[in-house]
């Protein structure tokens, strides 16, 4: 909840510029789009190292059911646990619905859709939500900060 307040503050002090929605900045939402298409193809691929260049220096990600991390060594870490423990992505696609340019930074908010295979458990589809804090680097954007999490909810499984 600090990091929501946190970025909602970061929002108010840098100043909103331009949401990008139906009808909003067309080229930003182009661009986040197409890095979102670059990244779930490393994903497929499995290629940590493509898709860490995708983040900045100390970037922050807050993942679904897991301690948060911070720092690249910290992302392929976990990257190799989950391929240590027989989890394969074999599907992955993400719909931004809104984009914000905030400063040097872009928040952009949407849904995803994963399907994964797991030992004993093959064929998991899974829908969520995320949010992506980027920061314009040498002209190009680099996650900053990342949270995401299922719609699903265990207990009610």
């Amino acid at each position: 909840m600090r990091i929501l307040r946190l970025v909602l503050v970061g929002f108010m002090v840098l100043g909103l510029s331009g949401v990008a929605s139906a009808g909003g900045d067309d080229k930003l939402m182009q661009e986040v789009t197409e890095l979102g298409d670059a990244l779930a193809a490393a994903m497929l691929a499995n290629d940590v190292e493509t898709m860490l260049e995708m983040y900045a220096d100390g970037a922050i990600s807050l993942p679904n059911y897991s301690p948060r991390m911070v720092g690249k060594d910290s992302f392929r870490e976990h990257h190799a646990q989950m391929a240590g423990a027989g989890m394969k992505v074999t599907a992955f696609e993400s719909d931004p619905t809104d984009v914000w340019k905030a400063g040097n930074h872009v928040i952009e908010i949407g849904t995803f859709t994963i399907e994964l295979d797991m030992p004993g458990m093959p064929g998991i589809t899974d829908k969520g939500k995320y949010l992506t804090v980027y920061v314009r680097e040498g002209g190009s954007l680099k996650i900053k900060a990342e949270t995401w999490n299922t719609d699903t909810n265990p207990m009610g499984m």
